[in-house]
């Protein structure tokens, strides 16, 4: 799992600060540029994506998700 953190949405301050607060254990990645979440078409609101190892989206969803969902959709990958 990966973190993306828009560059318009909050300062590179702010989301080590984020990632902090809450001990994330993944990546999150500072994509000062907007090219992942611009390559994506992702929304500057939360967001789950979840993409295959040919970085292809496969599922996006809000920031509220079913794991469930998403582990099955995993477990499908190969």
């Amino acid at each position: 799992m990966v973190g993306i953190n828009p560059r318009t949405w909050n300062s590179l301050a702010d989301a080590r600060s984020f990632v902090r607060t809450y001990r994330l254990t993944f990546t999150n990645l500072w994509d000062s540029s907007d090219t992942v979440r611009r390559h994506y078409g992702s929304p500057y609101t939360s967001r789950a994506l979840l993409v295959d190892k040919q970085g292809n989206r496969v599922e996006q969803a809000p920031s509220l998700f079913s794991t469930a969902r998403f582990q099955r959709l995993v477990d499908g990958l190969d």
